[in-house]
């Protein structure tokens, strides 16, 4: 009798399992098709890169005046502009974005690599009293809006052990759509952005590690260096050669070495570039009311903009997919081509482009020791960043699309080509 039972209970496990297994296959096939929904470029879509500073002061002007309603509005433009940011980091990857008055589509199309094959997704979101999505089409297969945002709900929350999803969908009190225009009424965020601390907190906890760790433990030995007290400006490679030392002394294998080198980056990306990349890492700063900084920023080129440029670049590359830190510094330039910009620099693109090569070597456990000797024998911040002589800046948008046109054109690759020439010649880069 207990044999039978064990024969039958084996039985329909291997039932179960074959079914899960076919419906999964049947899944697959009907969500991967042969041609892709979305074929709009990267280049068109960053055109209007400059708009998105609008909605960046709108979202300002919303968190620091919390306990009050808003109207945030967004446009076709803004939207696609950040689409194409993502797209310039993941060539496989398109969106397109339409609205209008009864409804605005977002869709998608991911291209599974060296296999002709699309993963193609579109969503509608309709107007109303709350953000209502009516369906989601992935492929062949169609997901009901409600089932999918209760879906997301759930995750969001169980993810971050809070109810930051579920008061942000609280928070939208009216979506209304024009051609071309989405504009959202949220309600006071006072809520949302305390949950938000909340949600920090208990990723912090749950995923604290020895990289955040680490990165502490350099911010605070960088910020207690004689250098930091510096009242004159101090070269970023002198940053890097006291953080490289301390990070020498305490390697003993490849892998440490890669490790250490990361979380001097990141605490220097932190101490000299800007205390939000922080927020990236985890709970680093040894005071919660006051971000470590050191008396005078740091310079590259005599510059410090260029400084931050390159070590918060560097950062980037750390934490973001191949290719996004220089996607994220090109879509920065865009945006200030705009009037009250500084104008599109290929100087801070070439920043970006050595910082971000910078942070890819360093951590490459192959490299990391050596990255460690030959910062502490640096004599020459051309060691670690190209030249800038003739390399445009400040062209506005109409300058800029008057000499380059767009993002993909020739003149524009040239200039980008010419910086990744001068990087190649790079000796720390090339060994």
């Amino acid at each position: 009798m207990i044999v039978r039972s064990i024969k039958w209970l084996l039985i329909s496990i291997s039932l179960i399992a074959l079914f899960l297994m076919a419906a999964g296959a049947t899944v697959a096939v009907m969500a991967v098709q042969k041609q892709p929904l979305v074929a709009s470029t990267a280049p068109t879509q960053l055109d209007g890169a400059d708009s998105v500073n609008t909605l960046l002061a709108q979202l300002q002007r919303a968190f620091s005046r919390r306990e009050e309603g808003h109207q945030i509005t967004l446009t076709e433009t803004q939207v696609e502009s950040l689409v194409g940011v993502l797209q310039r980091a993941l060539p496989e990857f398109k969106g397109r974005v339409n609205i209008s008055p009864i409804g605005g589509t977002v869709s998608v199309t991911y291209a599974i690599k060296d296999t002709g094959y699309y993963v193609n997704a579109s969503a509608l979101v309709l107007p109303g009293n709350s953000l209502q999505v009516q369906q989601l089409q992935v492929g062949n297969l169609a997901i009901p809006g409600r089932f999918l945002l209760s879906f997301l709900e759930y995750v969001v929350n169980t993810y971050t052990k809070s109810e930051i999803a579920t008061i942000a969908l609280s928070r939208v009190e009216e979506v209304t759509m024009r051609d071309g225009e989405l504009s959202l009424n949220v309600g006071r965020l006072d809520t949302f952005l305390a949950e938000l601390n909340v949600a920090a907190s208990n990723l912090s906890q749950s995923e604290a590690s020895e990289l955040e760790v680490l990165t502490a433990y350099y911010l605070r030995y960088i910020s207690g260096r004689e250098i930091a007290l510096s009242v004159t400006p101090v070269s970023l490679t002198e940053y890097l050669r006291e953080g490289m030392a301390r990070a020498r002394e305490q390697s003993h294998s490849k892998s440490e070495a890669a490790l250490h080198n990361k979380a001097v980056i990141l605490a220097l990306a932190v101490y000299v570039g800007h205390h939000r990349v922080g927020n990236l890492v985890g709970d680093i700063q040894p005071y919660a009311d006051k971000a470590l900084k050191p008396k005078v920023g740091a310079v590259l080129h005599n510059r410090n903009d260029l400084a931050r440029h390159f070590i918060i670049s560097a950062a980037l590359e750390l934490l973001a997919e191949q290719g996004m830190s220089l996607a994220i510094g090109e879509f920065k330039e865009l945006m200030d081509r705009g009037q009250g910009g500084s104008g599109y620099s290929f100087v801070d693109l070439a920043a970006d482009m050595s910082g971000a090569k910078f942070g890819s070597v360093a951590i490459n456990p192959e490299k990391a020791i050596e990255v460690q000797n030959a910062i502490a024998r640096i004599q020459n911040e051309l060691e670690i960043i190209t030249p800038i002589n003739n390399l445009p800046e400040g062209l506005s948008k109409q300058t800029f699309t008057q000499v380059y046109g767009g993002v993909d054109s020739q003149a524009y690759l040239d200039e980008v080509k010419e910086i990744q020439r001068r990087l190649d010649e790079i000796a720390l880069y090339n060994f």
